[in-house]
């Protein structure tokens, strides 16, 4: 088996884990890492083709693990120890030997080094870069150390007394994997919007709906989770509903079929009762919309409504928001409704709760 981690969003490493067991037969749980607000990092093993990892979305980035310690020292003593095992160690060789079968440049190989340093230490990070790449002018004499579009990029983060080293085995096309014809401000990330869809546990007769869809990452994302009986994208605001048509209509795959939009308030939603058995959306918190009393106003009535259009006895919604006393409240009130479990995300610089709710 081979090493590997993957970057996610704060919080999405657990959900990711979750994906990986489903999309990756035989994978093996390493353990996760958090590195402050920044990201989190599932580090796991598989023995099949690493191609496999490509397919992954609710992943930021996907990483040969090069070096991995555990208690370490928060005194200079890191530094050689790092440059010594980047330098010799046969796991190293692994992860360099991951990644440039990837690689098809001719000439002399190049890397860079972007280093990562969180919690008190007695090293700068400068010097936490500067003792890899020591180690790897040691290693590989020949190659070339560059500022950027290096063939490798070599991350280190030592995050308190936990190091973690990997060499990068993608690129910035899986964060930002749309190109959105139409962008609007405040929109998801794919793969946050991409853990969101896998916690619906999409099904080939799903009747999927986002009421509050934006600019559609949500409905996109559910466009690549596999097939559907149908897909609907609804917004109060007419211009999200034209730009999540748009950006849907303008996937990389085939155009989408039995794909609908409706400009509707997701309070008073224009379909029959029981009718939809999954729900994604991403609720208006914080700063997302004008005054406390609106979100009072709002959260009760959305929950009502969800507990209308959703199928009762199978039906399914996972939904986002960092006004936790609020959805709590609101699903309480509605006797049909029930929180199977929730995951607590960072969503552009803000906490947020990703809940599983059942319609009973």
């Amino acid at each position: 088996m081979s090493t590997y981690y993957v970057q996610t969003m704060p919080g999405v490493e657990e959900i990711a884990w979750l994906e990986i067991r489903d999309r990756l037969p035989g994978a093996k749980f390493g353990e996760t890492v958090f590195a402050k607000e920044q990201n989190g990092l599932l580090i796991f093993s598989y023995e099949g083709e690493t191609d496999d990892l490509f397919n992954l979305r609710t992943v930021e980035d996907v990483f040969a693990l090069a070096v991995s310690l555990d208690k370490v020292p928060r005194t200079k003593q890191v530094l050689p120890q790092l440059t010594e095992l980047v330098s010799s160690s046969p796991e190293f060789q692994q992860a360099v030997d991951i990644a440039m079968a990837l690689r098809s440049e001719p000439g002399r190989p190049s890397y860079r080094v972007i280093s990562r340093l969180y919690g008190s230490h007695e090293v700068y990070r400068k010097q936490l870069g500067e003792a890899v790449e020591r180690g790897m002018k040691a290693r590989y004499p020949r190659w070339r150390l560059v500022d950027d579009h290096a063939q490798l990029e070599l991350w280190v983060n030592l995050l308190g007394s936990r190091l973690v080293c990997g060499v990068r085995l993608t690129d910035r096309t899986m964060r930002h994997r749309f190109n959105k014809p139409v962008k609007l401000k405040a929109a998801l990330r794919p793969s946050v919007a991409a853990a969101m869809i896998h916690l619906t546990q999409p099904a080939d007769d799903d009747l999927f709906l986002d009421p509050m869809c934006g600019s559609g990452t949500l409905v996109m994302e559910r466009r690549y989770a596999g097939a559907y009986r149908q897909m609907l994208a609804g917004d109060i605001v007419y211009d999200h509903v034209q730009a999540a048509r748009q950006n849907v209509e303008a996937l990389r795959k085939e155009p989408p079929t039995d794909f609908s939009t409706l400009h509707a308030d997701a309070v008073r939603l224009p379909l029959a009762t029981g009718s939809i058995t999954r729900v994604a959306t991403n609720l208006p918190f914080g700063k997302q919309i004008g005054s406390p009393k609106a979100l009072q106003k709002l959260y009760p009535a959305f929950f009502r409504e969800l507990e209308r259009v959703l199928l009762a006895g199978n039906g399914r919604a996972v939904v986002l928001s960092s006004e936790y006393e609020l959805v709590k409240d609101a699903v309480r009130a509605c006797p049909g409704l029930e929180i199977l479990t929730g995951y607590s995300i960072a969503v552009l610089g803000q906490w947020g709760r990703i809940y599983i709710i059942r319609r009973n």
